[in-house]
């Protein structure tokens, strides 16, 4: 008489593993060779079972829960009509399934101990029982290193097929006087190239200048036109050894930074310094005393339920951000009905000085006026930074600025004396921020022909540089500058409506790639036009190294690395609706679904 099976078998997934039969608990995944009074008892100790069985009671008593395999076209079966699924991963197949895995977890920022959690491994099971996800140890040795050398190998790929690229470069120090640069190649996409982390006493005009010159020259300094860089003073010393060594660069800073640096002179005038500290003290008083800070939300409730005002709560100044000032001012603006009644209620207990400034007309005109002019500015800050920022675009920015300025400063807090102090700053900024060759992108972008806005000198300094990089393209100054002639008058090939509407709709460096490629000037207008105005590529990077934590030792090299994947596998990779798999990927996929089936 057969002997009948035992009921433990169907608790338990089996699967082939480095050429043995195990059996996985559909409950925790552990795994045991085949040994029914092994397993049973386990099941008699293991926790997950024990919820579940307590959940679905078979009718004996005992548990029938399980958690079945589903039967789906990749699992295959142990003989025809046998009662379980046996499934099997060749080395070849797992280590293609590692990478996979690997590279989404790097592409999505997700945690490395992913796969050491319960409920993964569950539905690692449940979709592949023989599949062993790689545990976080090989998530961040390995498998990193072989991701990171097949990005890196696609990023140099990628910017050996740009015809002209700029390199961006930023630093930050920490309080260990740590000091990190970040260089990404601009081809027009931004890709993370590299990162040196020194001390930062390193950090001199000398050393920064060596390194950009490196990078130059790995990449490929005949097709390097610009090298952006941030505000520090040791990397603005470094330009000029830069355009010494390389005549056809032009260095340049962030104009981001320089437009922040700006932002910081007015805020640190004396009036509006004082006028921030009131303004703080406001809050301060308001947000400490219970009473006071209770009574301002009973009667913002009051204002939103009779539509007669919006409810806000008063914040203080937080971070280096622009916007922290800003919503510091803002806030007390949308509370200034609430905060006046209670500076004449005589129930409430308020600092004399307190109830003073918010009895004071001038101190909300002040910030009304103040909270404008510098929301106006950092408006400009957060254009520079977006990713479709041109260079074309800073010469009209400056413009709009000055005038901005201009007209809000006599409406300010500012005395006569900080008032020329600011405009003296506006000055500096953009000295600091319009060269040369902002000067000729925008004379070659074709939304702003036509408009006067370049001094004589601004213009005379674009020519020297039209001609100057049509040397370096090996190009005929003579044609490119008459090409240059025709598309100012808007002659020969720009005589009709049609080519000067259409650059509305695209990029100004597409337009000229794709409508004036037969021109001479075409080369010099993409090369200039595709290189950015910020160093917020960068910057970006930055924040992705400043908050990825990965639990365990984990080098700040590897960290370096997981940063660097992320950010190029989401700027080189296809989307999901043209992606075409590589040859090498396609055998690869093919050989285990073959390998499924079997």
């Amino acid at each position: 008489m057969p002997r009948l099976q035992s009921g433990v078998w169907k608790h338990f997934t089996p699967a082939i593993k480095d050429g043995r039969e195990t059996f996985m608990c559909n409950y925790c995944s552990k795994t045991y060779t085949k040994n029914a009074t092994k397993m049973q008892m386990h099941l008699d100790k293991c926790k997950e079972y024990s919820v579940v069985s307590q959940q679905s009671p078979g009718p004996d008593g005992s548990s029938s829960a399980s958690i079945p395999v589903p039967s789906l076209s990749f699992l295959p079966s142990a003989t025809p009509g046998g009662q379980f699924l046996i499934d099997s991963v060749d080395q070849r197949s797992q280590a293609y399934a590692d990478e996979c895995l690997a590279r989404a977890v790097y592409a999505t920022s997700s945690p490395l101990a992913l796969t050491d959690n319960i409920y993964w491994k569950r539905f690692f099971s449940v979709l592949r029982p023989a599949y062993c996800p790689p545990p976080r140890e090989a998530l961040s040795s390995h498998l990193l290193d072989c991701e990171f050398d097949r990005v890196q190998s696609q990023v140099h790929e990628s910017i050996g097929k740009a015809d002209c690229v700029a390199i961006i470069s930023s630093g930050w120090s920490n309080v260990k006087e740590t000091g990190t640069i970040i260089y990404a190649v601009a081809t027009p996409v931004p890709l993370f190239y590299k990162c040196t982390m020194t001390k930062e006493q390193t950090h001199t005009s000398a050393f920064i200048a060596e390194e950009l010159k490196g990078v130059i020259n790995e990449v490929g300094s005949q097709k390097v036109f610009a090298v952006v860089t941030d505000d520090v003073p040791e990397m603005m010393a470094a330009w000029a050894q830069v355009e010494e060594a390389f005549p056809h660069i032009s260095a340049i800073g962030c104009t981001a930074s320089g437009v922040e640096r700006l932002f910081d002179d007015i805020v640190a005038q004396p009036s509006m310094k004082s006028l921030c500290r009131r303004a703080e003290q406001v809050v301060r008083c308001v947000q400490e005393q219970q009473m006071l800070s209770e009574t301002f939300r009973c009667w913002q409730t009051t204002k939103i339920r009779n539509h007669t005002f919006k409810g806000t709560a008063l914040e203080l100044p937080s971070g280096t951000n622009w916007t922290g000032v800003v919503n510091m001012f803002s806030s007390l603006l949308e509370g200034q009905n609430s905060l006046r009644e209670m500076a004449v209620s005589t129930t409430l207990d308020i600092e004399v000085t307190v109830r003073a400034t918010l009895q004071d007309a001038a101190f909300w005109k002040g910030l009304s006026s103040s909270r404008n002019l510098l929301y106006l500015i950092g408006n400009y800050i957060d254009f520079l930074k977006r990713e479709d920022a041109t260079l074309s675009g800073v010469v009209d920015m400056f413009s709009q600025l000055r005038y901005v300025i201009g007209t809000s400063l006599s409406a300010s807090v500012l005395h006569s004396a900080e008032q020329k102090a600011v405009m003296a700053s506006l000055d500096r900024c953009q000295e600091f921020c319009v060269k040369p060759i902002h000067a000729a992108a925008y004379m070659l972008d074709p939304k702003h022909v036509g408009q006067q806005t370049l001094t004589g000198e601004q213009i005379n300094s674009a020519y020297y540089v039209i001609s100057n990089l049509s040397h370096h393209l090996n190009l005929d100054e003579g044609k490119v500058l008459g090409s240059f002639a025709r598309f100012s008058a808007k002659q020969g090939l720009w005589k009709g409506a049609g080519i000067w509407s259409s650059c509305q709709h695209v990029s100004a460096s597409t337009w000229w790639k794709g409508l004036c490629s037969s021109e001479p000037l075409s080369a010099v207008a993409f090369a200039i036009l595709q290189i950015p105005p910020t160093t917020g590529a960068c910057e970006r990077l930055w924040q992705d190294l400043r908050s990825t934590k990965v639990k365990g030792f984990v080098s700040p090299e590897r960290v370096q690395k997981l940063v660097a994947v992320q950010a190029n596998l989401n700027l080189l990779e296809p989307s999901e609706f043209d992606y075409a798999p590589l040859e090498s990927d396609e055998e690869k996929k093919a050989s285990f679904q073959s390998e499924s089936h079997q």
